[in-house]
């Protein structure tokens, strides 16, 4: 996977659309290949079949006739075509011939090659017997001799031919049936494979989409999260410093060590090593020092508050969760109520979750801003163009990053008496984590 995640998204979409065009093609190449076997097996049994039935009708009343011309007007072989128009027996024999000699190359029905060898042999005896009569009319033989010689020499042997031609035809019928019975096995068999591949093909496809889909959102979900947690208010950073300066200018060298010590505690927090996940204590840790160093510019206005069970502190928290509902309670419900105000921030455990609270009795809210606030959390409502509620939607919106829906924040307020903000989420520990990286590391 690490190093997958090094290889450019150009290849990574290029690598997707191989897993799912290759396997259609590889198919399609194999129909092609199927179907172009059984079509030239086909069409060669068509020829032959075309071809053996053309000497089947033509051959033997050709034949016949022009050799009961040659008897009959006492011609030669040579003088049919002169005389009476007729081709030439010897041409016809040697026409036959090659025509059942490239047959012999293209049939594969044993029995149907026999038929030809035998055929091949006939026509062989046939031009024997011609040659025979030939010779009689050239040395002026008798007439009766000659027709005898063509009732029981040339029929016979060209009414045999024509037998072994049908014979020939019947036997290649045959294997155009045994080839449509072989492709109609074939084609349950290719299409039981096609459906395997295609199944085979689409989980592949879904699974490496998945694959590819998470190896691209899930390093935009990290910076999205990291982007949002470095949203840090730099009033805050501002104020501290201006603090500094004076506390120093003033020769307040204890307070001035104090307040750089907790600064430097929340921002060692807020950067944690560059995780997303650190453990209650140390949030908790991280909004003691915010608080401690806002106390000092709000002494007379604010007092805090942290009970927070130490069995719940070893489970995790998204980084800079507290803090901006901290800094909402402290700006927008402790500054706006005369006199000032508290904050206690508490946690509890329910079944499989922890429910952490920030609660505080300033100047809470109408039930508008409430209703604004919620829609804020909630997603439906973005931030007013001066950021009002942009803290509580950064938390609402790493949250849904994280946890998706099975978190959230609850939010209650009432005018003049303070409000307070709940948010739940899944016990994890650790060990939880370092085991969930190994078991996705396994997977990957």
């Amino acid at each position: 996977m690490d190093n997958f995640q090094r290889i450019n998204l150009k290849r990574r979409l290029l690598a997707m659309y191989a897993v799912i065009i290759l396997p259609l093609m590889i198919i399609s190449v194999f129909l092609l290949y199927e179907l172009n076997v059984f079509c030239r097996s086909y069409d060669a049994i068509v020829r032959n079949v075309t071809t053996a039935n053309k000497y089947s009708l033509e051959f033997k009343n050709e034949f016949d006739a022009v050799v009961y011309q040659m008897v009959a007007r006492s011609i030669t072989k040579d003088e049919t075509d002169a005389v009476v128009g007729m081709k030439n027996p010897d041409d016809l024999i040697t026409d036959a011939e090659q025509a059942f000699e490239s047959l012999l190359d293209t049939t594969n029905s044993g029995q149907a090659r026999d038929k030809i060898v035998s055929i091949e042999k006939l026509l062989s005896t046939l031009r024997k017997r011609m040659n025979d009569i030939n010779y009689s009319i050239d040395s002026e033989g008798g007439y009766e001799e000659n027709m005898e010689s063509l009732d029981t020499d040339i029929r016979i042997l060209t009414e045999l031919i024509q037998e072994r031609i049908s014979e020939y035809i019947y036997y290649e019928s045959e294997s155009m049936e045994q080839i449509r019975q072989e492709m109609d096995e074939q084609r349950l068999r290719v299409m039981n494979m096609i459906m395997l591949s295609l199944f085979l093909a689409f989980a592949a496809s879904i699974g490496f989409y998945m694959f590819i889909s998470r190896s691209i959102t899930e390093p935009v979900a990290d910076l999205e999260l990291k982007l949002l947690q470095a949203q840090i208010n730099p009033h805050f950073l501002y104020n501290t410093l201006d603090n500094i300066i004076w506390l120093a200018e003033d020769g307040r060298k204890e307070e001035v060590e104090d307040i750089a010590s907790s600064l430097s505690t929340f921002f060692r927090t807020t950067l944690s090593g560059g995780r997303d996940f650190i453990q209650i204590r140390e949030e908790l840790d991280h909004i003691e020092a915010y608080l401690h160093i806002q106390r000092q510019r709000y002494r007379d206005i604010m007092s805090y508050e942290i009970e927070v069970p130490e069995e719940l502190s070893d489970y995790l928290i998204i980084n800079m969760t507290l803090q901006p509902i901290v800094e909402n309670a402290l700006y927008h419900g402790i500054k706006n109520k005369r006199g000032g105000g508290s904050i206690l921030i508490s946690a509890r455990e329910e079944g499989e979750y922890v429910y952490l609270t920030v609660k505080d009795d300033g100047m809470g809210m109408d039930p508008e801003t409430l209703s604004y606030l919620r829609g804020i959390i909630s997603g439906t409502i973005k931030p007013s163009a001066d950021n009002t509620g942009f803290g509580m939607s950064n938390v609402a919106e790493r949250m849904r990053l994280i946890y998706g829906n099975r978190c959230g924040i609850n939010i209650t307020s009432e005018y003049g008496k303070g409000s307070e903000v709940e948010i739940y989420i899944p016990k994890r520990t650790a060990k939880d984590d370092s085991r969930r990286i190994k078991s996705n590391k396994k997977y990957k």
